[in-house]
């Protein structure tokens, strides 16, 4: 498949479609197709159950045993159907964070970067992060001294900064209360503008669907 070249396309997702693996069982999701240009947010919503997360998974390459899929996903060009996971270039960030608890926030972002990088020009790209992200001095706390907004925006820093081509959020806003709630929003929103990439965010709260730049797709339509 070629892409258009101008306002590219960089996530690309074609006659999706999922379902358990058992005789008697039909795809929960059926020919979902969705695209996301470079630096937009697209938000898909859906209730609990509809299959949100089985998405994120399949997308990432970390899909259950028991879960088959059909469709293409293109990410720059290339289908990554049988790419492994350690090589699709997709930063991942799940509902809760998911930070090294042993680890101090400076160690965590540390964790995922590039490796080519020196160590000076890593620390540095962490610096200037969390002074942008309203963090300065933060590099030597640990999770457990952190806020559930404060976890997040490291959740989020740490898979923005590993130099990701794609970004997955499984509802990364719903154990915010509402001011932490906007404010990691916009810092999604600022995140995603300054890296250039596209960015695939799945919820159930239907008022997040009003940072997404691309039209948002509820999940519910494509059920079985």
């Amino acid at each position: 498949m070629v892409l258009t070249l101008g306002y590219l396309t960089l996530l690309e997702l074609i006659n999706i479609s999922l379902k358990w693996n058992s005789p008697k069982e039909k795809p929960f999701i059926k020919n979902l197709n969705l695209k996301i240009n470079n630096g937009n947010i697209l938000c898909v919503f859906g209730k609990s159950g509809v299959g949100k997360s089985s998405l994120i998974n399949v997308i990432a390459g970390t899909t259950e045993d028991n879960l088959s899929f059909e469709g293409e996903i293109i990410l720059n060009g290339k289908i990554l159907n049988n790419t492994p996971i350690e090589k699709r270039k997709i930063g991942l960030l799940l509902q809760d964070g998911a930070l090294f608890p042993h680890l101090t926030v400076e160690q965590n972002i540390y964790f995922g970067m590039n490796r080519k990088l020196k160590s000076k020009e890593k620390l540095f790209l962490i610096d200037e992060n969390l002074k942008k992200a309203n963090m300065e001095g933060f590099q030597k706390r640990y999770p457990y001294t952190l806020s559930g907004g404060q976890k997040a925006r490291i959740a989020c820093l740490r898979a923005v900064l590993s130099e990701p081509e794609v970004l997955l959020l499984d509802e990364p806003f719903s154990s915010l209360d509402t001011e932490h709630r906007n404010t990691f929003r916009n810092f999604v929103i600022d995140k995603v503008k300054e890296s250039k990439i596209p960015c695939l965010i799945v919820t159930h709260d239907e008022t997040d669907k009003m940072i997404s730049n691309e039209k948002p797709i509820d999940l519910n339509t494509f059920m079985r």
